[in-house]
């Protein structure tokens, strides 16, 4: 997608690159075959840095003039460097003359526009003219100056006998609105950094210090010809600094590859050069050929292996398969619960190719959102399917390490062999939420029929029952006192009518808290009401328990009330503490009594077995200890199961 949008603005900026690079390599071979002074370092350096953050910049922000202008700045660099290389031809010392200019005169511009590629507001564009005027007056004027005799013109200028008239004039025109452009600039950064905040206010900050740091150089550069290395990375500098700390345009992995690959070529360059220049005589005997010759055959292993390491460093196992399948085999065997293993596939699939965005997403009607691995930054995406018997089960989704990139064709093959060996674990995630869905109409269907027994028990039998003894009340208070028997036989029956009454009461309330359709921490505190009388409980919920998965709720429900039961009959306690705490995780729940603690040696009960089963059958733990004094007990229960 991002190279059929605007590719010709991709190929033109790699075009631009190109040619300068071949300006440069030309020149490079003309200084060292024929001699000559070659262009100052200045342009060398403008001319290899800034073409490629241009054309890089231009690539992933096709739109932003400041991608541009910064390859504007080193095409004309370039240019500089090939005119120099030929100072005796008429048309290449006019070239010479004028075309160095440019490198210096954009950065009042790009600092304007930086980083948007627009100016803040309308009314900052008059200084946008202003440094616009700032590169073409100096061009045209220093042109036109030197077009009659551009071999000698600078030895006239500073000589003091260039002719004067209007070329002159509109040079030094250009030469102030330079200085006033570029003054502007560094007001205009200010400015905007003191209004903004947050990462577009980093960002300003670090064009501000590239500025302060990179004008006085510059100054000083052009009045007496120092610091021009200072002067020439400053901005350099500072934008790389904000593309990889703030991934300013979205191309940190580009800059890195860029100036890794850099590197190795300046390191082989210069052994090659160094190696050379110590073996070489001024004239060449056997023994110059034979070091040239083992000069090569050296570096040419120390390439391959700097190559190789630099390629997984970069990008990661794509040259060895083996080593990406055995990683990815070594996290499937790891023991994982279901929603840890997609995010592990995930992430392993895209350290193994260095990736920005691994995502796998599920197919079917148990699909859920895709678990992924870092950040998608909407460039182009490969998807590999997922099968499992045959069958299509989800998608392994890879996106491309930079916009207009496409993954190679032995990335695709990794990414197909990668797909096949995750299939099977993904099938058995597939099986598991199956399962768990399975598990959640059932508590449904489980939560249903606990309200329809609440209603019956609550609203159908309690009035039956009820009924039933206010009859046999009635009849109790009718009979004469003739029959004593029966009469207190049907005594005894409304006093068990009404224990009925009162036992189908609290099983009605029972089976309502199991419903817990109030939520936890109102059922326990009714389950303390309770036992009121009997034991002081005290419930200190912490953390948000709305959303808790009702099978947590229901077990937790369980064990308190289970372990309440305990302290009434066992523990001898006066007062009961009751903790349930929401982690990231699960439900931590802690019963703590004051009452005489374990017996030596406890035999657990079938209270006690229970309550240990119901959290393990979710994936958790349960554990009994003594207190200070009494008894603690400790469950927790994940969320999720194992």
């Amino acid at each position: 997608m991002g190279t059929r949008r605007g590719g010709g603005a991709v190929f033109g900026s790699r075009l631009l690159a190109m040619g300068s690079a071949a300006l440069v390599l030309v020149a490079l071979a003309a200084h060292v075959t024929t001699g000559g002074e070659p262009s100052h370092p200045h342009n060398w350096f403008t001319a290899v840095v800034y073409c490629l953050l241009g054309e890089r910049i231009v690539a992933h922000a096709r739109r932003n003039a400041v991608g541009w202008l910064v390859l504007a700045m080193g095409v004309c660099g370039a240019v500089a460097v090939g005119a120099a290389a030929a100072p005796h031809e008429p048309w290449a010392a006019w070239i010479g003359t004028w075309s160095w200019w440019p490198t210096y005169s954009l950065l009042p511009v790009v600092l304007l526009l930086f980083p948007t590629g627009r100016p803040p507001t309308r009314r900052w564009w008059p200084a946008v003219a202003v440094a616009a005027a700032g590169v073409v007056l100096p061009v045209v004027g220093v042109g036109w100056a030197a077009w009659s005799e551009p071999v000698a013109f600078w030895q006239q200028v500073f000589g003091g006998t260039a002719r004067r008239g209007v070329a002159v004039v509109l040079a030094w025109t250009g030469f102030t609105a330079f200085a006033v452009a570029l003054a502007v600039a560094v007001l205009s950064l200010v400015v905007r950094w003191f209004r903004e905040d947050g990462v577009r206010r980093r960002v300003l900050g670090w064009a501000v210090v590239g500025a302060v740091l990179g004008i006085p150089t510059l100054a000083l550069e052009l009045v007496s010809g120092g610091a021009w290395l200072a002067a020439a990375m400053a901005f350099p500098v500072a934008l790389v600094v904000v593309i990889t700390v703030h991934d300013l345009y979205d191309i940190e992995l580009i800059i890195h590859r860029t100036l890794l690959y850099g590197l190795l070529g300046a390191l082989l360059i210069g052994a090659y050069t160094a190696v050379v220049l110590v073996t070489t005589t001024s004239v060449p005997t056997a023994a110059n050929a034979l070091a040239t010759l083992v000069v090569v055959v050296a570096l040419a292993p120390l390439h391959a292996l700097l190559r190789r390491a630099l390629d997984r460093w970069l990008f990661g196992d794509r040259c060895d398969p083996y080593r990406a399948l055995v990683e990815l085999g070594r996290t499937l065997a790891h023991p994982r619960r279901p929603h840890e293993v997609l995010p592990a596939i995930a992430a392993s699939v895209g350290e193994a190719l260095k990736l920005p965005y691994v995502a796998v997403r599920l197919d079917g009607a148990d699909c859920r959102a895709p678990d992924e691995y870092g950040c998608s930054r909407g460039w182009e995406q490969h998807e590999v399917d997922l099968r499992h018997s045959g069958q299509r089960i989800g998608v392994l989704v890879a996106e491309a390490r930079g916009g207009g990139e496409r993954l190679g064709s032995r990335e695709l093959g990794l990414l197909d062999d990668l797909a096949g060996q995750a299939a099977p674990a993904v099938h058995s995630v597939r099986l598991a939420l199956a399962l768990r869905h399975a598990d959640a109409r059932f508590e449904l269907k489980r939560r249903e029929d606990l309200h329809r027994i609440s209603y019956d028990l609550h609203d159908m039998i309690c009035p039956g029952v009820v009924g039933v003894q206010k009859q046999v009340s009635v009849v109790l208070r009718t009979m004469d006192g003739s029959d004593e028997k029966a009469r207190r036989r049907l005594g005894e029956a409304v006093a068990d009518l009404e224990t009925l009454t009162g036992t189908v009461r609290r099983v009605a309330r029972d089976v309502q808290a199991l419903d817990l359709r109030s939520g936890l921490v109102n059922a326990l505190r009714g389950l303390a009401d309770r036992l009121d009388g009997e034991v002081a409980v005290h419930v200190v919920p912490r953390g948000d328990l709305d959303d808790v998965p009702f099978p947590v709720l229901r077990a937790a429900y369980l064990v308190i009330s289970e372990a309440l039961t305990n302290v009434v009959r066992h523990a001898e306690a006066s007062e009961c503490r009751i903790d349930v705490v929401r982690t990231g995780t699960g439900l931590e729940i802690a019963v703590t009594d004051d009452g005489r603690g374990l017996a030596p040696n406890p035999v657990p009960g079938i209270g006690l077995e229970s309550m240990k089963e119901r959290c393990q059958d979710l994936g958790g733990d349960f554990t009994v200890d003594c207190g200070a004094p009494g008894t603690r007990v400790t469950a927790r229960i994940p969320f999720t199961r194992g």
